[in-house]
């Protein structure tokens, strides 16, 4: 988000295309042909990171919206040759170009005003703190176990992966944070105590600002497709192998439709 505000603000869009390789788990609003017909003459304002998606206002009244997704957004410079297969195309009037390649799934939108408010309140995603914004204190970590509706049934997984509590919190990073707090994902949300919440605000805070200063992980890829710094702890690569605490081997477990990585000896 950083980047498209440094490289992209300021420039009137020419043309735009919802498409190049559709498939069923990308998901558009409005439809891919008008998304499209609201392109051109656009502004291109501020980009902003929410959660696990981009805001990049569109002037006049519009805001381009690309959520809840894994894959690249790459700027072309000019005489670059775009990629073969990408879901949005934006076309600057300098012949710039923005992509945007989903992969597994993402939601793309070029949404008014009031379509993105009514977008946000569907998602129930409103009052979701950055753990990155001056909001994120531990006292407003605390209140957020304490006012959780579902801390009897849901786990400490879900609580961070469905973006209603902590924003922008996806499966990958959820790996290092409760691996360095020590915490199994599967606890209830209830079962977890003060000092534990502590040792948790402390690792969100600290994996999630690591990562944004290098730039994400290594498989992801920043605005001119480069690859981010971040060695995550917790991944396939770790299965199989030494705890780096405690020498326990790491296991792998299927959780939640996604996998798990923990020490069995250190995560409780």
């Amino acid at each position: 988000a950083r980047q498209l505000d440094e490289v992209l603000r300021g420039r009137r869009v020419v043309s735009g295309e919802a498409g190049g390789n559709p498939h069923k788990w990308v998901f558009y609003k409005p439809s891919r042909r008008v998304l499209g017909q609201r392109l051109p003459d656009k502004v291109i304002g501020g980009a902003t990171a929410i959660g696990r998606g981009i805001h990049v206002k569109l002037r006049p009244k519009h805001v381009l919206l690309i959520d809840d997704f894994g894959g690249r957004v790459l700027y072309h410079r000019p005489e670059e040759k775009l990629p073969k297969k990408y879901h949005l195309l934006m076309r600057a009037e300098d012949e710039s170009a923005l992509t945007v390649a989903i992969q597994g799934w993402g939601f793309i939108g070029v949404l008014t005003e009031r379509e993105l408010r009514d977008w946000v309140k569907k998602r129930g995603t409103g009052a979701a703190v950055s753990p990155v914004g001056t909001a994120f204190t531990l006292g407003r970590f605390n209140d957020l176990f304490d006012h959780y509706e579902a801390k009897e049934k849901d786990s400490v997984k879900t609580f961070f992966t469905n973006g209603k509590s902590v924003a922008g919190i996806g499966n990958g990073y959820l790996q290092d944070i409760l691996f360095r707090a020590k915490i199994d994902p599967r606890r209830k949300v209830s079962q977890i105590a003060k000092k534990e919440r502590t040792a948790l605000y402390r690792a969100v805070r600290d994996t999630i600002k690591s990562a944004i200063s290098l730039h994400g992980r290594e498989c992801e890829r920043d605005l001119y497709g480069a690859p981010g710094g971040y060695m995550p702890v917790m991944d396939r690569h770790a299965a199989g192998k030494p705890c780096p605490e405690c020498g326990t081997a790491i296991v792998k477990i299927s959780y939640l439709g996604g996998s798990c990585y923990l020490c069995p000896a250190c995560q409780k």
